[in-house]
């Protein structure tokens, strides 16, 4: 049943409640609560789709906790790289293996196209007055809740590398050898080499098929030594000099220098920078669309996304978000400052990506 205006009204959060009246407010709380975790039409259980490693690992040991001691719901987390759409479509429509999963760009778009998505009402979402205009700006926002982003950047062994670059350009300068990139997807690889070209303002000739063959030169004339599959082929590299500097993503960077004594780990941001959005969609046929409204509304709380910032650096959404120092030196946080970023808009290269992909893929291999 759709929740109306005044039942909203009404919604109290634990940590409000219970500084309210103390005991006997938490007692009036649990029924509450009991019936907001029903009112989907479930059985007061969320399960939620997170990426794998590191966010799963702050999903179930931050998110996980502070959501179910807030709302009294449980919450089921699982650790996805790959294979949601196909986990989605694969199942009956009114059967979803999630209630709510995350996705990028890509994800997102792709899941549009199949029908894959119930539409957000923003409208039921209390905290999404404080999202930063920016990442409100592209077509998967209409579906997806920008929640956290990300931003790529240069990592390297510290006591290795013989170059230690600052903007993307520098890829290009006399001294610049041993680089490592990524040969996953496509666009993440162009939008850098836009940046370098800079024939159109923020990396948008990626956006225009004209461009294509001058990205590929590009691309084609830096100093690559190893296109990597997979994150460990990146670090195996770095540590046994066979690249000096990689491009990866920031906060996973961080991530690894802290968890790491192999060797000390460099991570640097170019500005501007590449980037993109981590939407969080509710999944069609779902009983608990009104659980998945409120638990997306808790992921905007700046409180919530203050806690995930703290232990793993990425962007977040909120513009009232507080962040770890080493976070706030190198990220872009502000609207403003994310002008600075060109965020991936996949509805941009949809008619074309699948020709890029296949092209993309034989350059790899060929090179």
């Amino acid at each position: 049943m759709r929740e109306t205006e005044a039942d909203r009204s009404q919604t109290v959060r634990r940590r409000d409640f219970l500084a309210a009246g103390g005991a006997t407010a938490a007692v009036g709380l649990s029924g509450c609560l009991d019936a907001v975790g029903q009112s989907g039409g479930g059985d007061g259980t969320l399960r939620v789709s997170a990426w794998s490693g590191t966010n799963e690992t702050v999903f179930r040991e931050v998110i996980k906790p502070r959501y179910e001691a807030e709302t009294g719901n449980t919450l089921e987390v699982t650790g996805n790289w790959q294979g949601i759409l196909s986990k989605i479509r694969q199942s009956p429509a009114d059967d979803p293996p999630f209630d709510v999963t995350v996705g990028v760009g890509r994800t997102n778009y792709l899941g549009q196209q199949d029908d894959l998505w119930e539409p957000v009402d923003y409208d039921r979402l209390s905290n999404a007055e404080g999202i930063k205009p920016r990442l409100r700006e592209f077509q998967m926002a209409e579906v997806g809740v920008p929640v956290a982003y990300g931003v790529h950047a240069y990592v390297y062994n510290e006591d290795a590398a013989s170059w230690t670059p600052e903007s993307w350009s520098d890829v290009q300068s006399p001294e610049a050898e041993g680089i490592a990139l990524p040969s996953d997807f496509w666009l993440k690889l162009f939008m850098m080499a836009a940046l370098l070209e800079d024939d159109e303002p923020m990396a948008d000739e990626v956006y225009d098929r004209r461009y294509m063959d001058a990205l590929f030169e590009t691309i084609e004339g830096l100093p690559v030594s190893t296109f990597y599959q997979g994150t460990q082929q990146l670090w195996t590299a770095l540590g046994e000099g066979l690249a000096d500097v990689g491009h990866y993503f920031f906060a996973y960077g961080l991530k690894r220098a802290e968890t790491t004594d192999e060797y000390p780990i460099g991570v640097t941001v170019p500005e501007p920078t590449t980037g993109y959005v981590d939407y969080y969609q509710i999944v069609r046929g779902t009983d608990n669309v009104d659980m998945a409204h409120e638990f997306i509304d808790f992921l905007l709380d700046p409180d919530t996304q203050s806690a995930y910032a703290e232990e793993f650096n990425l962007g977040f959404s909120h513009e009232e978000t507080t962040y770890p120092d080493q976070t706030a030196t190198q990220l872009p946080t502000t609207n403003d400052e994310l002008d600075s970023v060109a965020f991936q808009n996949f509805a941009g290269v949809a008619d074309f990506s699948g020709e890029m992909n296949e092209r993309f893929r034989t350059f790899v291999q060929d090179n």
